[in-house]
């Protein structure tokens, strides 16, 4: 589980910010928490936004931290700094993330100057249940010191991580984490606290999961038994897109060679013929497969078998009333984006996090409730959590949503993002957060701070004024008529100004003088 992640100097965030998932003091919906005695854990959360105020960029720092950790350092530069400040081309961006695994807190990070790729310092450590910091080992480069804490008692151990961390000692290209996990299955072989550095790798690379816009979660792997074909098809049909079945049928090489690029096909022929030669004798063999979806939406499922030979097929879908199959490119963007995601509602893996930019993308706004709804009934009895960034305010509802479920990201008068959760607030659990939201009590609207939304309700016909200097409430001066309209937000385009107009009927819609309604 996720705990905390803390970034600073990277884009948009230039003083350290913390994400966190740990809950609040709020009562409702706590059956949906993760509790071990010692943490409360939410298992979903809300990022709310302006355009540019940095939501996609917590996405991103989740995901570059994660390929660090798994891919290691490039040589040259990452511009990925918060160049708002030009010193800090020079200074180092920090990373750390808090996770509990195996029924233990850990915290992992770096430091590392991005313009060059040099890495400054590396720490890791358990947070006891005193909230003492129980040190499996720290660097600092720069003063090519490697410190082993505590943690790891053995003697033989001891030394033999000294004996890897002396190798490194002045090298700022590597990180200790993934040096430990660099052919060294005999070091892991018998159970000790040693492990640990296998245990906090893997819990980064695998059950971090950071998906952006047009991209799966993940690489449909788990699509390609046939059994999870029936179940995907159920929920797909759950959710509306008339699809009842998913059929896998035989396509002809030429097929595949004319979509994808020769380099791509090269590649998946290497990996499967390279899982094939590891399958390890007296052990279950397997056949070989992987799912690819191209950017036109063609979904091929390549496989290698007992002869050696490659064999191709891909996914069809039947549709109700129907008896014809269609594919993926056939289906709408909505289907596509559904199916992009539908494994973390499936998937039987718990421990996973699954963390989404712009959830919304694609969906109708009931389809996005749906989806969550669907989630957060789900988390009620796994160990998993949702992270998602969106726009999407209907989702911003207190009989839907814990208040600390909710977190804003705005940018300061300097630029920089800062992170808020609403729970900071001291609004009621019955308030209409929506309400609030859109009058920019919390910002994270793209507007600036002078402008504002004035809830009213007014009759066709009527005449409002506002005074300079006033309350934003409009006043129903005079009534020409009975015809109630909808409750409006009244939009002006600067705060004092005074207002006087009429509400007319407008052809698309209605509007209030130099003031926008929107309905």
């Amino acid at each position: 589980m996720l705990l905390q992640f803390r970034v600073g100097n990277f884009l948009s965030f230039n003083e350290i910010q913390t994400f966190s998932m740990e809950a609040g003091k709020v009562r409702n919906f706590s059956e949906r928490l993760y509790k071990d005695g010692k943490y409360k854990l939410l298992k979903f959360m809300s990022i709310y936004g302006a355009n540019a105020s940095g939501k996609s960029n917590l996405v991103y720092a989740f995901s570059f931290f994660k390929d660090i950790v798994f891919s290691g350092f490039e040589s040259g530069s990452y511009p990925h700094y918060c160049k708002l400040v030009e010193e800090n081309k020079d200074k180092a961006s920090f990373f750390e993330i808090k996770i509990e695994t195996n029924k233990k807190t850990f915290v992992y990070g770096f430091e590392v100057i991005l313009n060059n790729s040099s890495l400054q310092k590396e720490w890791l450590y358990e947070e006891t249940k005193s909230e003492q910091k129980n040190y499996v080992f720290s660097r600092n480069i720069l003063d090519k010191k490697f410190t082993l804490g505590s943690y790891i008692k053995t003697n033989t151990l001891k030394d033999r991580i000294n004996i890897y961390a002396d190798d490194i000692k002045s090298d700022d290209s590597i990180l200790f984490l993934k040096l430990m996990n660099q052919n060294k299955d005999n070091l892991y072989a018998t159970p000790s606290k040693i492990t640990v550095f296998k245990d906090v790798y893997n819990w980064i690379r695998f059950k971090l999961t950071v998906t952006f816009p047009e991209r799966p979660i993940t690489n449909y792997s788990w699509m390609i038994d046939s059994n999870n074909l029936d179940v995907i098809a159920e929920k797909l049909n759950h959710f509306s897109t008339g699809i009842e079945k998913i059929t896998v049928s035989n396509i002809a090489p030429e097929k595949v060679n004319s979509t994808l690029p020769k380099e791509i096909i090269k590649d998946i022929h290497n990996m499967l013929s390279e899982q094939k030669h590891n399958n390890k004798e007296g052990e279950k063999s397997h056949k070989p497969a992987v799912l690819i979806r191209s950017p036109e939406n063609s979904m091929f499922i390549v496989s290698l078998n007992e002869e050696g030979m490659f064999k191709y097929k891909t996914l069809e879908f039947k549709h109700k009333n129907s008896n014809a199959k269609f594919s993926l490119e056939d289906e709408s963007d909505g289907t596509v984006r559904l199916l992009d995601i539908i494994e973390i509602l499936l998937n039987n893996d718990d421990n996973k996090v699954y963390i989404i930019d712009e959830i919304n993308r694609m969906f109708h706004p009931l389809l996005t409730i749906k989806f969550v709804e669907e989630f957060l009934e789900l988390a009620k009895e796994r160990k998993i959590q949702l992270i998602v960034t969106t726009h999407e305010s209907q989702l911003m509802d207190l009989k839907l949503l814990r208040k600390d479920e909710i977190n804003f990201i705005n940018k300061d008068e300097n630029g920089f993002s800062t992170i808020r959760s609403l729970d900071e607030f001291d609004d009621r659990f019955d308030k209409k957060i929506i309400s609030e939201y859109f009058r920019g009590k919390y910002d994270a609207i793209p507007f600036p701070k002078n402008y504002f939304f004035t809830k009213v309700s007014l009759p066709l016909g009527s005449s409002v004024n506002r005074c300079a200097g006033s309350s934003p409430v409009a006043r129903t001066k005079e009534k020409v008529g009975n015809i109630v309209l909808p409750t409006l937000f009244l939009y002006e385009t600067k705060l004092g100004q005074d207002l006087k107009a009429t509400v007319k009927k407008q052809s698309g819609g209605l509007f209030l003088g130099r003031a926008l309604m929107i309905i």
